[in-house]
C-alpha cells in the first residue's frame, strides 16, 4: 500500500491543493478520517495514517481537491485482513486505535466549521462595505440633485429679469414697470418659480398689511 500511495501522490495533477481520507467500515459509513493541504503535508504522515487506519477499517478512499474544492481524483484502499485478537491486550490495542480514529474525525469536522465560520465572517463584512459604499454615492447623487435644482431656479430668475430688461430696452424714455409687465405676463410666470422672489413678495405683501 505504501508504494502504491507513493505513485499515486507524485502523478497527482498540479492544481491539487488538498488531500482528504475518508474510512468506514462501509461506503456508505465512510467518515473523514484526516485533511491535509498540500503545501503543508508529509507524504510519509498521510501513509502511515491511511496503513494505521485501514487495520481497523474495511474500505477507505483517499482523495484530492484543487483550489475550488472539486474533486480531480481519488484513490480506493481496503483494510487487510487480520485475525481476531481475544485478548485483554488486543481489545485495548484496538480501543486505542479506535479513539485515534475519533480524534482525527473531531478535529477534521472542527476544522472544517472553522473555515466556514470564517467564510460566513468574511461575506458579512464585505456585504457592510458594500453597503456603506451604496448610501454615499446615494447621498452624493441626493447633493448634486439640490445643486442641480438651485442652479434651475437661479437660471429661471435671471431669464425672468432678462425678459424685463430687453423690453425696457426696446421702449425709448420713461418707463411704466406696471405697464410693462401687464403687457408681458411671462415675467411673472418666470419669477413665481423662484422661491426667493415669491418669499420677498410674500413678506413685503404682509408688511404693507400691517
Amino acid at each position: 500500500m505504501r508504494d502504491r500511495l507513493n505513485r499515486w501522490v507524485e502523478n497527482l495533477p498540479e492544481d491539487v491543493n488538498s488531500i482528504t481520507f475518508r474510512a468506514g467500515e462501509s461506503r456508505r459509513e465512510e467518515d473523514i478520517i484526516q485533511k491535509w493541504v498540500i503545501s503543508d503535508m508529509e507524504l510519509d504522515d498521510l501513509v502511515d495514517v491511511v496503513e494505521d487506519t485501514m487495520t481497523v477499517e474495511h474500505t477507505g478512499r483517499v482523495i484530492a481537491y484543487n483550489g475550488k474544492s472539486k474533486q480531480v481524483r481519488s484513490m480506493n484502499v481496503r483494510g487487510q485482513p487480520k485475525q481476531k485478537e481475544n485478548s485483554d491486550v488486543g481489545m485495548l490495542v484496538e480501543g486505542l486505535i479506535r479513539m485515534s480514529e475519533e480524534q482525527r474525525r473531531f478535529l477534521a469536522t472542527m476544522s472544517d466549521s472553522f473555515q466556514t465560520m470564517h467564510d460566513t465572517i468574511q461575506d458579512c463584512i464585505f456585504q457592510e462595505r458594500q453597503h456603506h459604499e451604496d448610501m454615499a454615492d446615494a447621498q452624493l447623487a441626493i447633493a448634486i440633485n439640490e445643486h442641480e435644482a438651485t442652479r434651475d431656479q437661479v437660471s429661471t430668475t435671471d431669464r425672468a429679469l432678462g425678459l424685463l430688461a430687453q423690453v425696457v430696452q426696446q421702449k425709448a424714455g420713461n418707463v411704466d414697470i406696471k405697464s410693462v409687465v401687464m403687457e408681458n405676463p411671462e415675467i411673472i410666470d418666470e419669477l413665481l418659480k423662484d422661491e426667493t422672489i415669491v418669499s420677498m413678495v410674500l413678506d413685503k405683501a404682509m408688511k404693507s398689511e400691517n
